[in-house]
């Protein structure tokens, strides 16, 4: 019996780890479009000669992470991928909905150094966002290692 309800705790665990992870992911991700890790990948997608490469590549992400993440209930590695890039994946997007994300990105980014510069007398909106991003792929990496170790043990 308790060994029963320590599987299920750490299952449990392993599952608000991987959603937390994955909310992370889309915070650096929204944070950073407007960084120079947007801007890495905006340039790579528009120096592409296929102009609908950006949209095919937003779907693949949104559906993907969709589907990763709601077909066992715990976002895995593609859906915390996805995360971070699909904003910046979808500023590349030609056409009013990439203005609108980039205008969504650059206020959000505002806010965060706004935010920042009141609290801690710093503006580092880049540094939040690689301690997002990196943060939720370590905790993305643990979620594996957690969910292949519940999955031998079963």
């Amino acid at each position: 019996m308790a060994k029963k309800t320590m599987k299920s705790l750490r299952q449990k665990g392993v599952k608000t780890l991987a959603w937390l992870s994955f909310g992370i992911a889309f915070l650096g991700g929204a944070f950073g479009a407007e960084t120079f890790v947007g801007d890495v990948i905006e340039t790579v997608l528009e120096a592409l000669p296929w102009s609908w490469l950006p949209i095919l590549l937003l779907i693949v992400a949104v559906v993907g992470s969709l589907i990763d993440a709601f077909i066992d209930g715990t976002p895995n590695w593609f859906a915390v991928i996805s995360a971070i890039v699909a904003p910046s994946i979808a500023t590349a997007v030609d056409g009013k909905f990439g203005d609108t994300i980039s205008s969504w990105a650059d206020s959000s980014q505002v806010w965060v150094n706004e935010a920042l510069t009141e609290w801690t007398g710093e503006q580092s909106a880049v540094g939040l966002t690689l301690a997002c991003i990196v943060a939720s792929l370590l905790m993305a990496r643990r979620v594996i290692k957690k969910s292949s170790s519940a999955t031998a043990e079963a």
